[in-house]
C-alpha cells in the first residue's frame, strides 16, 4: 500500500495529550518538525491530518478490487482485508485516532464521510468487475447491499482489535468475508433464489360453485395448480 502520506502518529499523541480543540496548528506543527505553511500544504486542516490517510487506503481497495484474473469474491476479501492491515500495522497511531473519533463530535461527523467513501469504493468496484448497471434493478441492490456489509463488518473487526488486539481477528475477518460472498453474489449474479417480496409461496385461483362440496374444490385448486394460473387467491362463485 501507498505509505506516502499517513497519519503522523507524533500529532495524534498531542491532540490526545491537549485536547483537540486546545491544539493550534503550530503546536501540530512544531511536533511534527515543520512549519505552519508546510503543515497546511501537506495536511490543511487538523480534521483533514487525523484522516490524512484516507486516500492511499481508498487507492489500495480500488486497486485489489480491480486485479483482473481474480473472483469477486477473492477480490472484495483482499481489498477489506488490505484496509484492515494497514490500521493494524500501526497500532498506536490507529488507537490514538479511534480515542479522537470518540471524544471530538466534528471528527466522528468525518469518520461517517469515511465510511461513506468506503462503501462508495467498493459499490464500484463491485459493480465494475461484475458488469452491473448502476440502478434500483435487483443485482445493483444487491451490490450496495454487499457493499456495505462489507465495510460494516470491517468496521467491527477493526473496532474489536483496537480495543483488544487478537491476531486470530484477521482471520475470523476473512472467513466471515466469505460468508457474505456466499450470501450475496448468488442473488447479484442471477444464480440464487431471489426472495418473493410478499413473503409467501404460489397463490393461485381456484374457481368453484358456491355450493360445491370439499371434493370439488379441491378438484379445482388441482386443475388450477396443473393449469398454472396467474396467481391470485383461491375464489368461489
Amino acid at each position: 500500500m501507498d505509505q506516502t502520506l499517513t497519519v503522523p502518529e507524533p500529532a495524534l499523541r498531542l491532540l490526545v495529550e491537549r485536547g483537540f480543540d486546545a491544539t493550534s496548528v503550530d503546536q501540530l506543527a512544531g511536533a511534527l518538525g515543520m512549519s505552519r505553511s508546510t503543515f497546511f500544504r501537506r495536511y490543511g486542516t487538523k480534521e483533514d491530518m487525523v484522516f490524512s490517510d484516507m486516500d492511499p487506503v481508498i487507492d489500495a481497495v480500488q486497486r485489489q478490487l480491480a486485479v483482473p484474473g481474480r473472483g469477486i469474491a477473492e477480490r472484495v476479501s483482499a481489498a477489506a482485508l488490505a484496509v484492515f492491515d494497514h490500521h493494524t500495522s500501526r497500532p498506536e497511531a490507529s488507537a490514538l485516532r479511534f480515542r479522537l473519533v470518540h471524544e471530538v463530535p466534528s471528527l466522528r461527523d468525518r469518520e461517517l464521510v469515511s465510511t461513506h467513501r468506503y462503501e462508495r469504493a467498493f459499490r464500484r468496484g463491485i459493480r465494475a468487475a461484475l458488469g452491473v448497471d448502476p440502478g434500483l434493478e435487483t443485482a445493483q441492490l444487491g451490490v450496495v447491499a454487499y457493499a456495505a456489509a462489507v465495510v460494516a463488518v470491517h468496521n467491527a473487526f477493526l473496532r474489536s482489535w483496537l480495543s483488544d488486539p487478537d491476531d486470530t481477528l484477521r482471520g475470523r475477518l476473512s472467513a466471515e468475508l466469505a460468508q457474505l460472498a456466499a450470501l450475496f453474489l448468488p442473488r447479484i449474479e442471477g444464480t440464487g433464489p431471489v426472495p418473493d417480496p410478499a413473503g409467501g409461496g404460489r397463490v393461485v385461483v381456484a374457481v368453484a360453485d358456491a355450493g360445491a362440496n370439499t371434493g370439488e374444490v379441491i378438484e379445482a385448486v388441482r386443475q388450477a395448480l396443473e393449469a398454472g394460473d396467474t396467481p391470485a387467491r383461491p375464489t368461489h362463485r
